[in-house]
């Protein structure tokens, strides 16, 4: 025997699923729009995983960034040859320069 809470929650769950698909039925029309505008402009899913980290998939293959960046050119570089690739935190020795007048444009590669 079904108790007062148990059809409660099953009209409740019924209700919040067609609430879902009316949901999803308003995302269609974005969606058009997403990939329009992505072949407009040349972009793929790939692309966009690579620039957001995340794994993508589509229909049956994913497409995976690692989430690891390689190693980055060195950006920043000083006459006693500390480098700096401009990721991460800003390293002493170009901290001290800034603090002594010096600008960070004058230590580009």
């Amino acid at each position: 025997m079904k108790t007062m809470n148990t059809l409660k929650l099953k009209a409740r769950i019924a209700s919040l699923q067609k609430k879902l698909a009316l949901a999803e039925k308003s995302k269609e029309p974005a969606i058009r729009k997403v990939v329009a505008l992505m072949k407009r402009l040349g972009v793929t899913p790939a692309d966009l995983a690579s620039a957001t980290g995340t794994t993508l998939k589509t229909g049956s293959r994913k497409l995976r960034s690692s989430g690891r960046r390689g190693p980055a050119p060195i950006k920043y570089k000083d006459d006693s040859g500390n480098r700096w690739s401009g990721r991460g935190k800003t390293p002493r020795w170009l901290v001290a320069a800034e603090k002594a007048g010096k600008k960070r444009e004058n230590f580009l590669v």
